[in-house]
């Protein structure tokens, strides 16, 4: 009697179900309740064991409580994100990028910050095809931030279309050349959720995230 017993004990996998990969409170009741129904009635199984058992069995439901509360939560704050970034659509901000935008004929702006002096800043501004339409240049610029001025025509003095456009800015301080990329006034054309997480589409083609705002505009 004992050697059957013995048997049914090593060989549990008449008992398996197909696998999960993670193990709720019912399936811990339920293998609780099988150990109990087949331990070796000769060396039963101890009550601090019992205990123990029970008392593990009781924190892992509180996990599993507990980790449903903090998706609930998670969903919570998504879902503020989202509401948070729906208002945005529409707004003037200013962010870090490189895609300057020109509305009613006039160019929205952008800036560039410098952390020591340099000689020159060559700032060309392409459009939607790649085209140089306008080219500055800046002169003896110190350390500090710089506006960019451009009254939204191109180098033969046209007025250029509304949209979007590229902005570059080299800087030769003397030693060597650098490329830097400025800030930039536009407007929040979208928002998406992409890896779990609310972002803005400013002037269409450039995707920031909401920390990555600078500046909003009320207005």
């Amino acid at each position: 009697m004992v050697n059957k017993v013995q048997e049914k004990v090593d060989q549990p996998a008449n008992l398996t179900r197909v696998p999960k990969k993670v193990l709720e409170r019912d399936d811990f009741v339920k293998l609780f309740i099988t150990q109990l129904q087949y331990q070796d009635p000769m060396k039963p199984i101890e009550n601090h064991e019992m205990a123990l058992q029970l008392a593990a069995f009781n924190q892992v439901d509180q996990l599993s409580k507990l980790n449903e509360s903090f998706e609930n939560i998670l969903k919570f704050v998504k879902a503020q994100e989202f509401g948070y970034a729906g208002n945005l659509a529409g707004k003037v901000v200013k962010v870090y990028g490189n895609i300057g935008r020109v509305e009613g004929g006039q160019f929205m702006g952008a800036t560039f910050e410098l952390d020591e002096p340099a000689n020159q800043a060559i700032i060309t501004i392409r459009d939607s095809s790649g085209k140089i339409v306008r080219t500055l240049a800046l002169h003896n610029l110190t350390k500090g931030r710089h506006k960019i001025e451009w009254d939204a025509k191109n180098d033969q003095g046209e007025q250029v279309p509304d949209g979007n456009y590229k902005i570059s800015i080299a800087l030769n301080d003397g030693t060597d050349q650098r490329v830097i990329t400025p800030e930039v006034v536009g407007r929040i054309t979208s928002v998406v959720f992409e890896e779990g997480k609310a972002k803005l589409k400013v002037n269409e083609d450039l995707t920031i995230n909401l920390e990555d705002l600078k500046e909003i505009s009320w207005r």
